[in-house]
């Protein structure tokens, strides 16, 4: 008895933790503390791995997106939403390609161009099979079928739960692209270029540690690099343009620093899992998911033939005895006189109360009739 206010206490201690990391998330940038070390560092992670493998799944919604036709919008939510993801997650605990999927299909909902799950289903493994050389085939509702939509299923509502179900906070670099473009007195190929690299931006974090107009001017002044094109100052005073748009020079050279750093890393085509087994691609999980389908079908099969011998017995039974039937009648009839005995009174209620109302209003008509007439004499 004694241990169970500590307990208590302690659970209270941990849930009050979890409220205030899920608010810290419901911000366009996340605080410091968060940012300094992640969970898959925890784990034991080294951040180069855990940075070659968000890369890797955010390579994977955007070449999944691009199949599904899915505007651009769509593909940078969801690689915002995978790295807020992994900011609360292990990828020890959950594997990438699987996230990918995940937060794909949750961001086709966010920004209300959904997409049918089997639909999501099919482009990843196409892409999996591209990235793998794999000769597997996914038939609908076979094994792999099966295991690959209870994976998508499970980790969407995980990702649902950490974030906190709070999606308004995703504020995207692409929106400022072609109203800088335009002020600078850019062109189409600077816009076209500008866009490329706020996309390859996504692969990063920086969106979760930088504003949008940072990443937008970086973007920008990268292009204007690579065109060899030369911006203009906004200011008379010769101030530098990314200045106009309130953005210190400072932020914006580390910003255009880590997006340049992303074309020295060598192309990842596949990378292993770091989550414990049984992968998604094992045939073992898909024939296990599909086992578990097969006897959750059999119960609910069992339950209805259990359903249909319990009416069939019923019907089948005979027929009540004379005098069980005759007791049965009688209690029916003395229902039935007991609810006409309520009715009547009821109704005779009704009727002295209306007889006392219309008695009591004609003696007071009475009384005033008497009382003006009095009056009249005098």
């Amino acid at each position: 008895m004694d241990d169970a206010p500590s307990s208590i206490d302690g659970q209270a201690a941990v849930d009050e933790e979890d409220d205030k990391l899920l608010t810290e998330h419901h911000v366009t940038l996340l605080p410091p503390h968060l940012l300094r070390e992640t969970p898959s560092q925890r784990d034991g992670i080294a951040r180069e791995e855990e940075d070659k493998h968000r890369r890797w799944a955010c390579g994977l919604a955007q070449e999944a997106g691009i199949l599904l036709k899915l505007p651009q919008q769509v593909m940078c939510t969801a690689q915002n939403l995978l790295h807020r993801f992994y900011y609360r997650k292990s990828l020890k605990s959950y594997d990438a390609f699987v996230a990918a999927m995940g937060c794909l299909f949750l961001a086709s909902k966010v920004e209300e161009k959904p997409k049918r799950l089997r639909e999501v289903l099919f482009a990843f493994h196409y892409v999996y099979k591209v990235r793998t050389n794999s000769t597997e085939k996914m038939e609908l509702g076979g094994a792999m079928y099966a295991g690959w939509k209870e994976s998508l299923v499970m980790v969407e509502r995980t990702i649902l739960k950490e974030l906190g179900f709070s999606f308004y906070v995703i504020e995207h670099a692409h929106r400022f692209i072609l109203f800088y473009v335009k002020l600078l007195d850019g062109d189409a190929e600077l816009a076209q270029e500008a866009w490329a690299y706020c996309n390859d931006s996504l692969r990063t974090d920086l969106q979760l540690r930088s504003k949008a107009e940072v990443i937008a001017c970086a973007a920008v002044k990268l292009a204007a690099a690579k065109l060899r094109r030369t911006l203009p100052s906004l200011e008379k005073d010769g101030v530098d343009w990314w200045a106009a748009f309130g953005v210190d020079g400072g932020e914006l050279d580390r910003a255009a620093a880590e997006i340049t750093e992303l074309y020295a890393a060598s192309p990842l085509v596949w990378l292993p899992s770091l989550a414990p087994a049984p992968r998604l691609t094992d045939p073992a999980f898909a024939a296990a998911v599909l086992a578990r389908q097969e006897a959750r079908e059999a119960e609910k099969k069992a339950a209805q033939e259990a359903l249909d011998r319990a009416r069939a017995e019923a019907a089948a039974a005979p027929p009540p005895a004379p005098a069980a039937a005759a007791a049965d009648e009688r209690r029916a009839r003395s229902r039935s006189r007991s609810r006409s005995r309520d009715r009547g009174r009821r109704r005779r209620d009704r009727s002295r109360s209306r007889d006392r109302h219309r008695s009591r209003r004609d003696r007071r008509d009475r009384s005033r009739s008497r009382d003006r007439t009095r009056g009249r004499r005098r």
